[in-house]
């Protein structure tokens, strides 16, 4: 291995490390589609089969909002008849103008996702406040956000404050776990830790994924609590659990290090894929760390190559220098300047300053004046890929 590469990959790694060593809370929750706990959800109906479905289909065309309400849930899930986004948002329309809030609640869930129909913040956000004005907790919550983030609406926390102190009222976990959010980061209240564990506690107590982390957050840097490594790593755990990329990355790390639990290479791999396979760029790079060291995992420099080109895709900037050093090299892939200068350059734009300056000084000493325009051309070219999952047809209300 040369100079220039050990160079390289170590101050890459060194970076990535001393940035993820604070630990803070979660984004607030922006998409409606997110689940949570449904304490205060009224009871699903029951499944039916094809001669019951006929039986609603009669009464929603007879103007039953309820039934109107619940074949517009059976075409939006394809329940007995085939998926049909356009019939449910038809029937949802039929029961939200009639006043059904649980319906309201359905069709501005579809607005926001733009399923069906073109994505529109602003209609979402009056059928949402429709359903919350008749109580419904999910309403409640998710008006409460765009309220908070200004989406569909001007960004108004005292709005957004009330409205998800009515959802939480109701015992709803989000709406909880974001008004912890708001206490921890000073939005439209005093900054307080105390209250913002309080809230992260009740949410987490009911389950949330999003709540156990942020509590686990708040002992890790002792805020609100004293600080306590092993609670960390206990909710991170359950987090990490119910399938929250974020939780799942750090416990990862914890394991890999022995940070709140025992070193577990192992653990660290196992946790760092489940993070990288949902497309979290951090986890990504970081097992691609593993497979290039062996730890954990049998050493395998195309298998690191892999990794690190997912995350150095979608913008990783230390992904970006890693597979820069895999080209410079040859390590894990063909030998190639153009791509390694490439990689390095985009690096240095996801950082925003001079990082690698004596590997591109180095590569350019060996490149000729075209493959050097070449390397910036794809660099000034390239546009980060996003990985986004299927958010489906949202939580929708029976």
């Amino acid at each position: 291995m040369s100079r220039l590469w050990q160079r390289a990959v170590g101050l890459a790694c060194v970076l990535a490390v001393v940035l993820s060593v604070r630990v803070f809370g979660a984004q607030t929750r922006k998409g409606p589609s997110l689940k949570g706990n449904t304490k205060g959800h009224q009871e699903k109906s029951p499944a039916f089969d094809a001669r019951s479905f006929a039986n609603l289909l009669r009464q929603a065309k007879d103007g039953d909002r309820r039934a109107q309400t619940r074949v517009g849930v059976a075409f939006a899930k394809g329940e007995v008849v085939e998926k049909n986004p356009y019939e449910a948002l038809r029937w949802f329309s039929e029961a939200a103008g009639a006043g059904d809030p649980h319906a309201q609640h359905d069709l501005a869930m579809m607005l926001f996702l733009g399923v069906g129909v073109e994505r529109n913040l602003r209609l979402a956000a009056k059928w949402f406040e429709a359903a919350a004005a008749a109580g419904i907790p999910q309403a409640q919550f998710r008006a409460g956000t765009m309220y908070e983030n200004g989406e569909g609406v001007p960004k108004n926390y005292g709005r957004a404050l009330a409205l998800l102190r009515q959802a939480a009222g109701h015992g709803f976990a989000p709406a909880q776990d974001n008004l912890g959010k708001m206490y921890q980061k000073c939005e439209g209240v005093a900054c307080d830790d105390v209250v913002a564990v309080n809230w992260f506690r009740k949410s987490a107590d009911q389950g949330d994924a999003t709540g156990e982390f942020d509590l686990g957050a708040m002992y890790w840097n002792g805020n609100g609590v004293p600080k306590d490594l092993t609670k960390a790593a206990h909710w991170f755990q359950l987090s990490a659990n119910r399938g929250y990329a974020e939780a799942q990355r750090l416990l990862g790390w914890l394991y890999r290090d022995g940070i709140g639990v025992p070193q577990d290479l192992q653990a660290a791999r196992t946790w760092l894929l489940k993070a990288a396979q949902q497309g979290n760029t951090d986890a990504q790079n970081r097992l691609g760390l593993l497979y290039m060291q062996g730890q954990g995992v049998t050493a395998d420099d195309a298998q690191a190559a892999v990794w690190f080109s997912k995350a150095a895709e979608q913008g990783d900037g230390y992904a970006q220098a890693n597979l820069a050093a895999f080209y410079q090299s040859g390590r894990g892939v063909p030998r190639d300047l153009i791509q390694a200068y490439r990689w390095y350059r985009l690096s240095e734009l996801s950082f925003a300053r001079r990082v690698w300056s004596d590997q591109l000084g180095d590569l350019a000493n060996m490149m000729t004046a075209d493959e050097i325009a070449e390397a910036q051309r794809l660099a000034i070219e390239w546009r980060p890929h996003k990985v986004t999952l299927a958010e489906g047809e949202g939580d929708l209300l029976e």
